[in-house]
C-alpha cells in the first residue's frame, strides 16, 4: 500500500476512534442523575469534529485512488458506517500482498 493512502487509512481509523470514545462518553455521562452540561457540550463537540474528520480524511482517499468521488460521497456522509466499511476494505482488499 503506497505511504499516503496507509496514513489516510490510519489518520480516518483514528479519528473514527475518537468519534466513538466521544459516543461512549456521552451515553454513559447522561445515565448520570445530572450530567455536567460542559462536559456534554464538548464532548458533543469532540463528537462532531471527530466525524467531520474521519469524512473528510476518507473523501481524501477516494480523491488520491481515483475513484467516482460523488458516489462515495454519498456513502460515506450519507451511510457511514457501511460507506466507510466499504471503501476501507477495498483498499485493504488492494493492498500489495507482503513478500515473506
Amino acid at each position: 500500500m503506497k505511504a499516503h493512502i496507509k496514513s489516510g487509512v490510519e489518520y480516518a481509523v483514528i479519528a473514527l476512534l475518537v468519534a466513538g470514545l466521544c459516543l461512549w462518553q456521552i451515553i454513559s455521562g447522561a445515565q448520570d442523575d445530572e450530567p455536567p452540561a460542559s462536559r456534554m457540550a464538548l464532548l458533543g463537540l469532540g463528537l462532531a469534529v471527530a466525524a467531520t474528520m474521519h469524512c473528510v480524511f476518507m473523501m481524501q482517499l477516494v480523491r488520491h485512488t481515483g475513484r467516482p468521488v460523488l458516489r462515495w460521497f454519498f456513502a460515506i456522509v450519507l451511510l457511514p458506517p457501511i460507506g466507510t466499511a466499504v471503501l476501507l476494505a477495498l483498499l485493504l482488499g488492494e493492498a500489495e500482498p507482503s513478500e515473506n
